[in-house]
């Protein structure tokens, strides 16, 4: 059975803003996880880029990368859970995604996500958190 994680619009900007081109981490190639986004997360991963400060700082060998990696290797559904968890009312679409996708995992660094720590079967935490807590299992 394959480990479900989403990774949230944060973590993603920052990997595609980079300075540095750069690969993602080993356990993005490991075929026991598959990795889900939701219409909703593409199109914010598309308005975050379009601002001004973002434009500024894209780097398009990773942009292209990101992109390949949707295209090839994830997994976009259709979200339709109604879910009101979060403290901040425009994070619960993630938290709808991780219902809808049955996510082991959702990466963050948002800290209206962070605080719940589990949402329904699902572990909330940071990238560094999740590497650290996967590598017995993988």
């Amino acid at each position: 059975m394959k480990i479900k994680i989403i990774i949230d619009t944060n973590c993603w900007i920052s990997f595609i803003l980079s300075k540095y081109s750069g690969n993602f981490p080993d356990f993005f190639n490991d075929n026991r996880i598959k990795f889900y986004f939701s219409y909703l997360l593409l199109n914010e991963i598309h308005n975050t880029l379009e601002y001004g400060r973002s434009k500024k700082r894209f780097n398009e060998e990773n942009y292209r990368q990101f992109i390949s990696f949707v295209d090839h290797s994830a997994a976009v559904i259709e979200s339709t859970s109604v879910v009101n968890a979060c403290r901040d009312p425009k994070d619960n679409f993630l938290l709808a995604l991780a219902k809808d996708a049955g996510a082991d995992y959702l990466i963050t660094r948002d800290g209206d996500l962070l605080v719940l720590e589990k949402f329904e079967n699902t572990v909330i935490l940071t990238l560094s958190q999740f590497t650290e807590y996967i590598k017995p299992a993988i």
